[in-house]
Parts: structure tokens; sequence; C-alpha cells
């Protein structure tokens, strides 16, 4: 119902704070504080990629490193 990769690409905080942004940072903080754990879609994308919505996507044998 709630798909990951809205958390993933799209979430206008959790995007921002997987950035580095320390505001998108402070607001996801208090989210996942007050929901215990994060938003259905940051839950969603838990369930898939194995992370929670304020980590990185671990690095896949031979995929080269991201550089912004």
């Amino acid at each position: 119902m709630f798909d990951p990769d809205f958390c993933e690409k799209q979430c206008p905080i959790c995007t921002r704070a997987r950035n580095g942004n320390p505001v998108a940072k402070f607001f996801q903080t208090i989210e996942m504080f007050v929901t215990f754990g994060g938003c259905p879609w940051g839950r969603a994308r838990q369930r898939k990629y194995g992370v929670g919505p304020s980590e990185p996507l671990p690095l896949r044998k031979g995929e080269p490193h991201e550089t912004n």
C-alpha cells in the first residue's frame, strides 16, 4: 500500500536528511520519535531495503560510490 520508493527518492524530508540537510535531519528526528520509528513510507522502505529512513542504502558489490 505504501511505496518504499517514495521515501527513497521523493520524500521531501527523508531525501534531504539523508543528503545531510540539518533542518531536514531535525524534522526527521522529531518524526521518528513521534511515530515510533518513521512514517508508513519509511517503514515500507525499511522492509524493502533493510535500512531505516534516516540511513543511506548500502552499497552493493561492484557498485561505484555515489558522489555529490
